[in-house]
């Protein structure tokens, strides 16, 4: 078994339980043989002691009864003599007794019986003896048994040891009673003490006094002990001797006999003459030798008792010669088995192991049950030599090959010839008494070997056939142990040993339900069902072991495969359930914490199912409340980071935001804070909240050492565009300390910013300075560009043109010189409309060449900047710029006033060259107006309020310009609809602005009429605190960010609201609101032309707004599409007409399409409404007078009213010139006359 080692204890075959769990390393058990197994010790111990008490008892009682009629006795007497001669013999008799008691003193059978135990030592009683005997020699000289008297009171002296008056005594008797026949005994005993006190000649000498005494008893005796004397005194061969006289001179036992004393000598002598003999004959003569001597019972002896001196002499080597021919030569000799065995051990001592393997294979052949030898053999016999001997000392190698093979298991020779020595006993085993135990002992081997299959099989047998419980529940439980151990090994999954395992787990349980590895094996059961994933059944077997507190390290291990069952059927509610019944149950505090752990995992878990579902928002919150509860943990960490990330995943920005900023305070240290919190910053800003995104960058770049000047620049930014303009400054300020020469340029001009076009400003102007002292590009030029366009702004028109010269002469691209050339285009234009055409005949031609060579340097100008620029609005102006100037001049020429003095023909002449001059013109007008069109741009012509009257014939009349409402007549547009969709909202259907109200569990459309309510009773906070509650939403992103931008742009904070409408045109760039209010913005940043692009999207979008409709309306009119045209001015209601002052473009739309009749109606009814309105009185006039010249009467009235309600001298003037002209006139149909006089 794996990492198990096995000893062999002799005596016993009880085996080391297996188990599934890894042994103990060191020495485990194996079984040897139990040699002569008898009964109890304790109870013959009690037997022996109680026949002891009893005999004390009457030797007491005897004693007692002799001293008692030795006193009545006349000292002296012949009575008395014998009386004391018999108490000195129930002494020695006590003495026997004496000794029992010495020996047993601490035997626990004698400490508690409830006998009382006699006192009196052995010793005590000889002296008393020894007392008597002198009393009786010296009282009683001449008494009858006086040599006896001697003997035994010498025999007493020598049993305390005083050698000295033993022999004394002996000699005394030998001298006193020479004819006594206890002098042969004497003579011995004497010797003997001369023997035992190493005097072995004069020991000698006493002993071959006996030779001479053939008759007496000890005859043989003397013989035998004048051997051992000779061998003492180096003379073997009188030794050798004296020993065969003890073997003839006392015959062999013969069948059916009783063994005396002379067989048993005759046994010795022939045991010693091995000793003597082997001493001094070479190996090869001993068998001849002992072959001679001895009966066939006797050889085997001798045989025997030979290899036992040649082992203990380490003679090994010669000791096969002896034993080989006795082995050879008694092929039924009963001795053969132990002859090989004694092999055997001396071959193994010769490390000769094939010679080892020979004879155990030898002793085994003899052993079976069905050979020669063993039918010749008594059955008790043979069972001796084989079941005892042969199965001990073959147990015995294998012990030793064993331990050595478990020093070394790379000497694999040694398990092999331990596996051979164990089916060698297992060869001669009794088929209906198996030997279960050496089973055992193979089984425990081959598992050490890895040879697990084999293992489970001896196993397996050993527990179908064993009766010892203990043995039969260790194997079958091997069994099951090994296989699995085989299983182990495998690589590849094998069917048929999986259902061995199970039968074998099976089995193990219905034989041992209580067994000690019961539990084990259930667990193995669940464990197998776990392996199988059959995990109603595991939990079956291992909910058992969970519940029990028996083995609390398998309960862990139930406990722990139940866990990862539930684990795997991702039942979280389960395992966090499971985990707190494992705390409940009184786990110790490193159990606590790791059910702890899977409580917090499997929660965590459990959310992780729950994000993958349709609710990933729940989830989100469920992971927040996983971090509050468990804090402490790791996973709280990775479960904010998560919510955080599902929220930002699922348009929750708002909230991913805070919790970033949550997760930076908590874990400031952490890799992914200032990620978390750079898409924290990210988002504040794209659902509005810049302040928030601006403390958010300040807190990144504290972490972030290396973008620190980029976020922080970014966080004044946002501030700025909040309106914390001081703060903002002051960040631009600092980073200004440590910028270089590029970054200071960049910084400067925000600084500027931060004055809001205060330019005026010193500080804002030495910033200025400090940009163009360092002149860095493009921010000097940009400088440079920003004064020529004030200058020109302001009327200043030759310093703007200077201006822009300069910068025109800058080392720089042609891109950032196109709008310096713009200005100096817009500064020729305005000197080509500044060129009057009036002139005396004289004059012109020069005036006529004059205009025509400020038309050419504007026009240059104007395709200078064409060809420089790709900028879309450059090219935008640069091309309204040449149509206003064709037009110019077009309209110069064509109304230019005739000079006086020419007669019809004349004029009609000039006018005919005119019309040559100006025909190329307008085709190039026509090929420019072309290329407005592909912009998406019409030209935006200047308000009547800014005509110059002074220039127009009084001949013609006043046409309207087409000019758009102002840029504070395009109102916001607010939506009903939560998509963002087209839905104007009406002032007056609007309510009350209710300040308390609250967004928790409100419906959306219910916040958008509560921002609507409040954007028009102008309480502009909190409509931009519910459009940022809209905002943090992905759903009402847009919606929230659009009202965002209306509220930001009503209070002020243009720039603000312009970020944000561009942010919402990333996703919403074709949604008719958003292009509607990006240009709406663009109108009040910079003009109508840059508005006119997204105006323009809007128009097709139908969104219900007047704005537009009248856009369009004038769009189409300067497209002359003017069809298109009245139908979008007549979506306006009167009110509107007049509100944006389109009364008279759209009057002068319905003449243009034909219908002149509907403009003058609609002109004259405005009239009417509007009584002072010049720019209505000027198209009523110009109608009639062009469309209806019947009703020029009412067309002088009207000019009458214009001259009394005008202030502009140069009106007044042309008024006046007008009315003259009108006075007698003959109504002409609609044509325009020419002025013959100035």
């Amino acid at each position: 078994m794996s990492s198990r080692m096995f000893w062999i204890l002799l005596a016993s075959l009880v085996v080391a339980q297996p188990s599934f769990a890894k042994k103990d390393e060191g020495k485990g058990l194996l079984p040897e043989v139990r040699i002569g197994e008898g009964g109890s010790e304790t109870e013959n111990d009690k037997k022996a002691l109680t026949s002891e008490i009893l005999i004390t008892r009457s030797e007491n009682k005897a004693i007692e009864s002799l001293q008692k009629l030795i006193k009545s006795k006349k000292p002296g007497s012949p009575e008395n003599a014998d009386l004391l001669y018999r108490l000195a013999e129930l002494y020695m008799r006590r003495s026997k007794s004496g000794r029992f008691f010495d020996m047993n003193a601490n035997n626990p059978v004698l400490q508690k019986s409830s006998f009382p135990i006699p006192n009196e030592h052995g010793s005590d009683a000889v002296k008393r003896a020894i007392a008597i005997y002198t009393r009786l020699e010296k009282e009683h000289p001449n008494f009858r048994d006086m040599d006896a008297v001697l003997f035994n009171n010498a025999f007493a002296h020598q049993q305390i040891g005083k050698g000295t008056e033993a022999s004394v005594l002996f000699n005394r008797l030998v001298d006193k009673f020479p004819k006594s026949p206890l002098i042969a005994d004497g003579t011995l005993a004497l010797g003997e003490l001369l023997y035992d006190q190493g005097k072995f000649q004069p020991a000698l000498e006493q002993f071959l006094k006996i030779e001479k005494m053939p008759k007496s008893r000890v005859y043989s005796y003397g013989l035998y002990k004048a051997a051992w004397a000779y061998y003492n005194l180096k003379d073997s061969d009188n030794g050798i001797k004296r020993l065969l006289m003890v073997v003839k001179t006392n015959p062999p036992l013969q069948e059916g006999e009783v063994p005396t004393n002379r067989h048993n000598l005759r046994k010795e002598a022939l045991r010693d003459l091995t000793i003597f003999v082997g001493d001094s004959y070479p190996a090869d003569k001993l068998y001849a030798f002992f072959e001679k001597i001895t009966q066939n019972n006797e050889l085997g002896p001798a045989m025997i008792d030979l290899a036992k001196l040649y082992e203990s002499h380490s003679r090994q080597k010669e000791m096969g010669i002896f034993l080989g021919e006795f082995i050879d030569k008694n092929p039924s000799n009963p001795y053969l088995v132990k002859a090989n065995l004694y092999l055997v051990d001396a071959y193994e001592d010769l490390k000769q192991r094939d010679k080892v393997i020979s004879h155990l294979q030898a002793a085994s052949e003899l052993c079976k049950s069905n050979s020669a030898w063993r039918s010749t053999q008594k059955p008790e016999d043979a069972a001796e030599y084989c079941d005892k001997d042969f199965r001990h000392n073959s147990l015995d190698i294998a012990k030793k090959w064993w331990e050595i093979w478990m020093k070394n298991k790379q000497n694999v020779a040694f398990s092999d010839l331990t596996q051979k020595s164990f089916r060698l006993i297992l060869d001669n085993e009794d088929q209906s008494k198996p030997d279960v135990k050496t089973h055992f002992a193979l089984a425990e081997l081959l598992f050490q070997l890895g040879k697990y299959d084999e293992a489970s099989q001896e196993y397996k047998f050993v527990g179908d056939r064993a009766q010892e419980p203990t043995l039969q529940h260790d194997a079958n439980y091997g069994a099951l142990y090994a296989i699995e151990k085989s299983m182990e090994k495998s690589k590849e999954k094998d069917p048929a040993k999986e259902a061995l395992r199970k039968e074998l787990a099976t089995n193990y349980l219905t034989k041992h339900p209580n067994g000690k590895y019961a539990l084990n094996v259930r667990f193995k059961m669940g464990h197998i069902a776990y392996e199988e994933n059959n995990f109603p059944e595991a939990e079956k077997w291992l909910s058992q072991i969970a519940g029990s507190n028996k083995d609390p390290e398998l309960k862990k291990k139930a406990e722990d495969l139940m866990l990862d069952m539930l684990n795997m059927k991702k039942d979280y509610a389960g395992l966090q359930k499971l985990s707190k019944k494992i705390i409940a149950s009184g786990a110790n505090d490193d159990r606590k914490k790791s059910m702890n752990k899977i409580m917090e995992e499997s929660s965590f878990a459990e959310i992780q199912e729950v994000a993958k579902g349709a609710d990933p928002i729940m989830a989100a919150r469920k992971l927040i409340d996983f971090s509050k509860e468990h804090e402490t943990s790791p996973m709280a960490k990775d479960a904010l980071w998560q919510a955080l990330s599902l929220l930002y995943a699922n348009g929750r920005q708002f909230e991913a935001a805070e919790l970033s900023l949550q997760y930076a305070k908590k874990y400031p240290t952490d890799k992914k804070t200032v990620d978390g919190l750079k898409d924290a910053a990210r988002s504040y800003a794209e659902i509005g909240q810049l302040t928030k995104a601006a403390e958010t960058l300040k807190m990144i770049a504290e972490m972030d050492k290396k973008t620190a000047k980029t976020n922080i620049e970014l966080a004044a930014d946002f501030l700025r565009l909040e309106g914390r303009i001081k703060e903002s400054r002051d960040i631009y300020v600092t980073l200004m300390k440590d910028a270089d020469k590029k970054n200071q340029a960049r910084l400067i001009l925000k600084i500027m910013a931060t004055y809001g076009g205060k330019t005026n400003n010193p500080e804002y102007q030495n910033l200025q300075e400090k940009i163009l002292a360092i002149n860095m590009e493009p921010y000097a030029t940009q400088i440079l560009m920003e004064r020529a366009e004030k200058l020109y702004s302001t009327g200043k028109k030759t310093a703007a043109f200077d201006a822009a010269k300069k910068i025109m002469g800058r080392g720089i691209t042609a891109e950032e010189k196109a709008p310096a050339r713009l200005i100096q285009a817009q500064v020729l234009e305005s000197e080509l409309v500044q060129q009057s055409v009036k002139a005396k005949m004289d004059k012109f031609a020069m005036v006529l060449g004059l205009k025509t060579e400020k038309l050419d340097k504007a026009q240059q100008a104007y395709l200078n900047v064409l060809s420089m620029s790709k900028d879309e609005k450059v090219v935008r102006k640069a091309l309204a710029g040449l149509d206003r100037c064709y037009a110019n001049y077009i309209d110069s020429l064509q109304n230019i006033p005739m000079p006086g003095g020419l007669t019809p023909a004349e004029k009609d002449t000039l006018k005919g060259e005119l019309a040559k001059i100006v025909t190329p013109i307008q085709g190039k007008k026509a090929e420019n107006e072309t290329r407005l069109k592909t912009l998406v741009v019409v030209r935006a012509t200047t308000d009547s309020k800014d005509r110059d009257y002074s220039e127009m014939n009084p001949e013609g009349t006043i046409a309207p310009s087409a000019s758009y409402p102002p840029a504070s007549q395009f109102e916001a547009y607010l939506t009903a609809k939560t998509d963002l969709s087209p839905s104007r909202v009406q002032k007056n259907q609007t309510k009350v602005c209710s300040r308390s109200f609250t967004t928790k569990d409100a419906k959306i459309q219910s916040i958008l009429d509560m921002a609507n309510n409040c954007y028009v009773s102008k309480q502009y906070d909190m409509t931009e605190k519910l459009a940022l509650e809209l905002a943090k939403f992905k759903d009402t992103r847009a919606l929230g960010l659009y009202y965002l931008s209306l509220a930001s742009d009503v209070r002020e904070q243009r720039e603000k609201a312009m970020w944000l409408i561009d942010e919402l045109m990333k996703t919403q760039s074709e949604n008719a609101l958003v292009l509607y209010q990006k240009g709406r913005l663009m109108y009040e940043l910079e003009d109508i032309n840059a508005a006119i692009p997204f105006f323009a999207k809007v128009v097709d979008m139908n969104i219900g707004s007047a704005e537009i409709s009248t856009f369009a309306a004038v769009k189409a009119y300067t497209e002359k599409d003017y069809i298109t045209s009245t139908e979008n001015f007549s979506r306006l209601t009167q009110d509107q007409v007049y509100t944006y002052n389109m009364g008279p473009l759209f009057s002068e739309a319905w003449a243009q399409r034909g219908e002149a009749e509907k403009g003058i109606q609609l002109i004259t009814e405005l009239s009417v409404k509007k009584k002072d309105n010049v720019d209505i009185m000027l198209q009523q006039a110009h109608l009639i007078e062009v469309y209806k010249s019947s009703d020029i009467g009412t067309a002088k009235q009207v000019y009458e009213r214009v001259a009394k309600v005008t202030s502009k001298p140069d009106l007044k003037e042309w008024v006046g010139k007008k009315l003259t002209i009108l006075k007698g006139q003959i109504p002409n149909q609609g044509k325009v006359t020419s002025l013959e006089k100035e």
